[in-house]
């Protein structure tokens, strides 16, 4: 039993597998997937059927149904949903003429196309046009086969009994597809718009963000003094713009992965101590920016003190050689009426002057 429990629990995480596409809700292909696998055990059951009473020999062809029908299931682990929606109502649509042909207008083959209009509204849900003229095809088919079945006689003639246990069978299987569809769907714009924010939330991050050090980039950080520029109620904020010194002589003698290196190091030194102090930025190359959103110049160079004495004192080892890295620093303190533009220049000022003073230092 616990066995059996293990396996079902196993089966049940592989229909529940989130799909690789972001920007796509796992429901629908949950959906298709139990759709797929209720439908798989329709055919089996029609196919018992067919043996077992002998007019399996004059419709060979749906035999082929069940391995196409796992094939398409699979590829919905592969495929975007309108290809999965594709492959899937095709595959019905050449069942249900199959069935038709072969055993009438009367077993209730033909009902299995109402499912598709309403799925159909969930794979394509902004291609209005393409969706309307899928519903005339539907109509246009089930119209023809209608017609078709009253004016031709079934392949295949079935026992009563055996005609009415096919016509429950399909209905039943209809109905548990239709129950799945509505209990999927359900939930499933909920799903789809937490999913959305999750991948929008991401692509903000990514936009925001420095793909090297993981730091805020020079985009982001500009935005975020914009809006310290214009805050009425907090004027007093310090910036700081810190460059490493001699970063070339670094990618040229040890490589730009040594460079690389460098840079993710003392970014994450800077992440952790601008904690509760302000925010940080890779402002370009070996250039990073400080906001210190709370404190004047004389606060603001304290820190940027320590920052510097920390800097020297990182223990940086490249494949085996050590990496000596020093920075220098201008600090810069907002006054009303400064730009951002003119604030970022005082400070790229200053730590210019400290460059050509001799580097690693701090100049206020």
């Amino acid at each position: 039993m616990g066995r059996l429990f293990l396996s079902a629990g196993k089966l049940w995480k592989f229909i529940n597998k989130d799909v690789s596409f972001e920007d796509e809700a796992s429901q629908f292909y949950v959906m298709m997937r139990i759709y797929y696998i209720i439908t798989a055990i329709y055919i089996l059951f029609f196919l018992a059927f067919a043996v077992g009473f002998g007019f399996w020999r004059q419709m060979p062809v749906l035999f082929a149904w069940l391995p196409l029908h796992i094939i398409a299931f699979l590829g919905t682990y592969r495929y975007r949903r309108r290809v999965v929606f594709h492959l899937f109502s095709v595959g019905i649509l050449i069942w249900v003429v199959f069935s038709v042909y072969f055993m009438g207008w009367d077993y209730g083959a033909q009902y299995f196309m109402y499912p598709l209009i309403v799925i159909s509204f969930f794979a394509t849900p902004r291609n209005r046009r393409g969706k309307a003229v899928y519903v005339i095809v539907l109509f246009a088919l089930y119209i023809s086969l209608y017609i078709y079945g009253k004016d031709h006689e079934a392949v295949v003639r079935l026992p009563e009994g055996v005609g009415d246990a096919m016509l429950f069978l399909c209905t039943f299987t209809l109905f548990l597809c239709m129950f799945v569809i509505c209990l999927k769907f359900s939930n499933s714009n909920q799903s789809a718009l937490e999913k959305l924010a999750d991948y929008n939330k991401k692509l903000k991050h990514e936009a925001q963000t420095d793909a090297l050090t993981g730091l805020y980039n020079r985009h982001y950080m500009y935005q975020v003094l914009e809006t310290a520029v214009n805050e009425q109620n907090n004027n007093q904020f310090t910036i700081a713009m810190g460059d490493i010194d001699l970063f070339k002589n670094v990618n040229d003698t040890l490589g730009h992965n040594c460079g690389d290196y460098v840079l993710k190091s003392v970014a994450e030194y800077f992440k952790k101590f601008m904690v509760g102090k302000g925010t940080v930025c890779r402002w370009g190359g070996e250039e990073f920016l400080f906001l210190f959103s709370r404190d004047n110049g004389d606060v603001a160079f304290i820190y940027v003190q320590e920052m510097r004495e920390k800097i020297e004192k990182l223990a940086l080892e490249y494949e085996g050689v050590k990496v000596p890295v020093t920075m220098t620093f201008g600090v810069e303190e907002y006054f009303s009426g400064t730009s951002v533009t003119e604030l970022i220049k005082k400070a790229d000022d200053k730590l210019y002057t400290g460059k050509e003073s001799g580097r690693n230092r701090v100049v206020y």
